[in-house]
């Protein structure tokens, strides 16, 4: 039987929190603040801590991102340091994004902070509870279209 609008809305609401919640504790990151990372750039870190080098085509589809965004958030880490593009020979438009060393020490950073969180708000949940919630979270990313995870 399906859930009730009532059961739909609280799980909007549910995940609204928990998207907040992170946000205003990354915000609060110490290493996050000292670097002025903005969310945006903690999420293009992660994808390319995991998938670089990349060019800015697959960065913009993984993350779900308008390309012209993509271009402002991969600036702002070129222009940190923390990311280093080169033109790719052979089609001028492409080019081939990679973390520089202080971005792969910044991705891990980040990495490494939404580990710490995400295990510290789902300690409210007993083991069976953790791994149902993270089964049925990458089911429906799933079937959201995100399936690199």
């Amino acid at each position: 039987m399906p859930l009730k609008d009532k059961e739909y809305l609280q799980i909007n609401q549910a995940l609204f929190t928990l998207t907040h919640a992170y946000e205003s504790r990354m915000a609060k990151e110490k290493n996050r603040n000292e670097m002025g990372l903005k969310m945006s750039d903690c999420s293009v870190l992660m994808v390319m801590g995991r998938f670089a080098p990349i060019n800015a085509r697959r960065l913009s589809h993984l993350m779900d991102v308008k390309p012209a965004n993509v271009s402002v958030y991969v600036q702002r880490l070129v222009e940190r340091g923390l990311v280093k593009k080169k033109q790719d020979p052979e089609d001028r438009r492409n080019w081939h994004l990679a973390l520089t060393v202080m971005g792969q020490l910044a991705a891990k950073g980040v990495i490494a902070g939404a580990v710490e969180y995400t295990r510290d708000f789902m300690a409210a949940l007993d083991k069976d509870e953790q791994q149902s919630l993270h089964r049925l979270l990458l089911k429906v990313s799933h079937s959201l279209g995100f399936e690199w995870q």
